[in-house]
């Protein structure tokens, strides 16, 4: 299966840029007052957002993004990376404080937790995300907003979502996890946004907690009710489903070496809105979704990924299992 590379319809990412720290191969978090060492570290290039346009852009898509970073010298090199990998920068604004950083702590198995100062993350303001796909997205035909609960608290996500339909978007959301955990106020908030979202993309951890479900099957049932057109839930290992009203759909993952999962579900995201801005099958997008997080995770280029090695997971024996369709 060969894939189709022409470019069609533009993507517009709103969320959060900033810089990510991993000190990798920790076993166990160290006690306070304690020291631990590790492995190796990596400084790069972080943010749902910012990570997301890195891989789309790799893949020879037209995208946008709609985040703000401090005028120092991370500010510069996120800049710079991202207009390196042909992100349109337009709407990297530069902001008064300094830019955000996020401490990833990852163990050998590739689960980790993340400390993070927010900094220019809570500059962006919902007049200027209106203002942006107003003038300057006129090409755009899919909004993707990411990393949620990193942005400022006050952020109008109903007023841009609307806005972004009524401009003819397609509108996904991402939420990631919240910062004070999920209580019953921030679901309710979640799930009064899903009507305003033709595609939710939840992992299964986030799945269970907003729908208070044990399992993602029965969350995923339960959001898509919400939601204009369906919900796609991650789940890692496990590939990745797709849930509307109808339909069930199920994509197996790919056995990969992995070297790191930081920005597995954003490199996923890519991968699943690429096949979408293609016209493609919802059962394809699942399964380019699949590849591109296992060429990112596996790979030491990170979110610069190659269509070789895309076409190889496709083609190749290393899926974990096959596409299948139930209608409900």
């Amino acid at each position: 299966m060969l894939i189709n590379e022409r470019e069609r319809a533009a993507v517009c990412i709103v969320g959060n840029a900033n810089i990510d720290v991993l000190m990798k191969s920790i076993d166990e978090v160290p006690a306070w007052g304690t020291e631990k060492m590790v492995d190796s570290y990596e400084e790069r290039l972080g943010g749902c957002a910012a990570n997301s346009a890195v891989v789309l852009a790799s893949l020879g898509q037209e995208v946008h993004i709609v985040a703000t970073v401090g005028e120092d010298r991370h500010g510069d090199e996120l800049r710079s990376t991202l207009e390196e990998a042909g992100v349109n920068v337009q709407g990297l604004k530069t902001g008064r404080q300094r830019t955000g950083m996020s401490l990833s702590l990852n163990r050998r198995d590739g689960e980790r937790l993340f400390v993070t100062y927010p900094g220019t993350m809570f500059e962006t303001s919902t007049d200027e995300i209106v203002a942006y796909l107003t003038e300057e997205a006129s090409s755009c035909k899919l909004l993707l907003l990411t990393g949620y609960f990193l942005l400022r608290p006050d952020l109008d996500a109903e007023r841009i979502l609307t806005h972004a339909t009524k401009l003819g978007m397609l509108t996904l959301f991402d939420t990631g996890w919240p910062l004070e955990d999920w209580d019953e106020g921030t679901r309710e908030r979640i799930t009064k946004l899903l009507p305003h979202v033709d595609y939710f993309l939840p992992n299964e951890m986030e799945a269970c907690a907003i729908a208070s479900e044990p399992n993602d099957a029965l969350a995923a049932e339960q959001l898509s009710v919400l939601c204009r057109r369906g919900v796609i839930v991650k789940r890692g290992r496990g590939g990745s489903t797709y849930q509307d009203k109808q339909r069930k759909l199920e994509a197996q993952g790919y056995r990969v070496g992995v070297r790191d999962t930081v920005g597995a579900g954003d490199s996923y995201n890519a991968g699943f809105i690429y096949g979408l801005s293609q016209g493609w099958e919802l059962a394809r997008c699942l399964e380019l979704g699949n590849a591109v997080a296992a060429a990112v995770i596996s790979r030491e280029s990170g979110f610069h990924v190659k269509w070789a090695h895309i076409h190889e997971l496709l083609e190749g024996s290393s899926k974990l299992g096959q596409c299948s369709a139930n209608l409900l």
